[in-house]
């Protein structure tokens, strides 16, 4: 089962439809909208999402929070697992928790700008991971 897969569908789908909420007139029909220069396309960021947490089982789940909770952002990362509204990150923290390298080492395998994937993954991560524990808990924590 690729539970991150279908996760991050549902999730990509809320933002298109979140930037597309001031559109109000019917547009004639177009070809679908390429991400800016620089920007992971839904495909790599899906491929680099599945990379950080581990494939469609999001068996590096904990793993993620733990680096997250090392880095002196638990207040943060306990509101995305736990039920209620997400505290934000940014992408300096990003950068923090993941280290330079790696997100350099992601970018450049996609051909994207590392700052801002930093910047997509600040905006994503504490989604997806509120997704991950429906429940309010990490898997096999109590």
């Amino acid at each position: 089962m690729d539970i991150l897969g279908e996760i991050l569908k549902q999730v990509l789908e809320g933002a298109a439809q979140q930037q597309q909420a001031p559109q109000r007139a019917p547009q004639p029909q177009q070809r679908p909208a390429q991400p800016p220069a620089g920007m992971p396309s839904p495909s790599d960021l899906t491929d680099i999402l599945g990379q950080i947490f581990g494939g469609g089982s999001a068996q590096k789940l904990p793993d993620v929070v733990k680096q997250f909770e090392e880095k002196g952002m638990r207040d943060q990362v306990d509101s995305w697992v736990r039920t209620g509204p997400n505290k934000p990150v940014d992408r300096r923290q990003i950068e923090d928790v993941f280290g330079q390298r790696e997100l350099d080492d992601l970018a450049r395998n996609k051909g994207i700008d590392r700052d801002q994937l930093a910047e997509v993954l600040s905006r994503y991560i504490p989604k997806i991971i509120d997704e991950l524990t429906p429940q309010g808990q990490l898997p096999g924590r109590r």
